[in-house]
């Protein structure tokens, strides 16, 4: 399913590019089609068409191969192509500058609006990217295990109570079955946490890191769990403890 999206999300990009680089539909162009005619008289169309058209073409290789990588199980090549989406943003807001008459005095430099503007902009793109990178850092971050009240409890975001009378079968498996899909959770990287569909397993609540095997399934009576700790040496004790709660 996901390589779909990524493919008619590229064909899209693909298609607005090449409408403004070769079919002058520069309406598509954010900020330009805000103008007044007056201003958009100030702008060159033509090179600002051709650049945006290029860097259209850009991100949609970098979203295909993004997605193409994530399909064939390459995680972390996909989180570094998703990431180079912003530096390739910050590139395009400045370089656009170039072919806005309207940002620049008659000796031909930026205006200081222009430039604040500019770097307005792009703080607020640096804010967004800082903020998501760490949530994504926050919710990535490997899961704690402990064992209270009858129950194994896994920390952290998609954290999970799971009662040990329910725990039918415990088994330590050194790969993990194919995942078909996710349904509601975090995918990044190497870790997957919430629930996903696997191949020959069907609905299962993972939360580990893909990388970092062995990994622990449990199954339960409201389901079945993929869990791993921070390290392999980590996931065995954490096997073995769960086997010890189990025969108290």
């Amino acid at each position: 399913m996901g390589i779909f999206i990524g493919v008619g999300t590229a064909a899209l990009f693909v298609l607005l590019g090449w409408a403004v680089k070769y079919k002058g539909a520069y309406w598509l162009i954010a900020g330009y089609n805000t103008m007044s005619a007056g201003n958009q008289a100030k702008v060159d169309t033509k090179g600002l068409g051709s650049f945006m058209g290029n860097m259209l073409f850009v991100l949609a290789a970098i979203i295909l191969a993004a997605f193409v990588c994530s399909h064939f199980g390459l995680h972390l090549a996909a989180t570094l192509a998703f990431a180079a989406i912003l530096p390739v943003t910050f590139f395009m807001i400045i370089k656009a500058q170039k072919y806005d008459g309207n940002t620049r005095d008659a000796q031909g430099r930026m205006t200081k609006g222009s430039k604040a503007a500019v770097a307005a902009v792009l703080a607020l793109l640096i804010l967004l990217s800082a903020g998501t990178g760490w949530f994504l850092y926050y919710v990535s971050r490997p899961a704690a295990f402990s064992f209270q009240g009858g129950g194994l409890e896994i920390s952290g975001m998609y954290g999970k109570r799971i009662n040990l009378a329910e725990i039918n079968e415990v088994e330590l498996a050194e790969e993990m079955p194919d995942i078909t899909r996710k349904n509601n959770g975090l995918d990044v990287g190497y870790v997957r946490k919430g629930h996903f569909s696997l191949s020959g397993q069907g609905k299962a609540i993972l939360n580990l890191n893909l990388s970092k095997p062995p990994f622990i399934r449990l199954d339960t009576d409201s389901g079945a769990f993929f869990i791993n700790a921070g390290t392999p040496e980590k996931t065995r004790e954490l096997y073995q403890e769960i086997l010890a709660q189990l025969h108290r």
